[in-house]
């Protein structure tokens, strides 16, 4: 587990990376509708009970958000997050998270004639639907538990869809 509090030396970051490119892999989808969205997001609802905290999330897929949840205690500012979680991982087709070790392992915070300020943030939250074949269709992105904990559910919730 990446710990973005304290800083990391370029072999852990390294390590981290491949954790992360891992479960990129790992949550691959054979298809993915507008309806596999929808289950996606019941399933992430009943997770946030579980959690205990209110946790904003969105589902963008083939362009558009299928899926927008802003409960009590989140709104106009998750929002805004939500679109640079996306803006990130369509522009990179990697998770926020990994952007974040990969610029960490690099030993820079940002290369700035690569990536404009305020479209690509480092960051947990943003993870990409990709279809095996076809590439990454849509993203996932979660906003109010700070960076780790964000990323961290994706990754529950995308397990407990796999079992549903």
């Amino acid at each position: 587990m990446i710990d973005k509090n304290a800083r990391q030396s370029p072999t852990e970051c390294l390590k981290d990376l491949d954790e992360l490119i891992a479960q990129e892999e790992k949550y691959r989808f054979d298809a993915f509708s507008a309806g596999d969205a929808i289950a996606l997001a019941k399933v992430m609802m009943d997770n946030e009970k579980e959690w205990g905290r209110p946790v904003a999330f969105c589902i963008y897929l083939n362009g558009c958000t299928v899926f927008q949840y802003l409960p009590e205690g989140t709104g106009k500012l998750n929002e805004k997050w939500f679109r640079k979680k996306i803006n990130t991982v369509t522009t990179l087709r990697w998770s926020t998270m990994r952007y974040w070790a990969w610029q960490e392992s690099m030993g820079s915070r940002r290369i700035p004639e690569l990536l404009p300020d305020g479209d690509i943030v480092m960051c947990g939250g943003g993870f990409p639907i990709t279809v095996k074949g076809c590439g990454i269709v849509g993203v996932i992105v979660v906003s109010a538990l700070g960076d780790q904990a964000d990323h961290d559910f994706i990754i529950d919730s995308l397990e407990k869809f796999r079992q549903w």
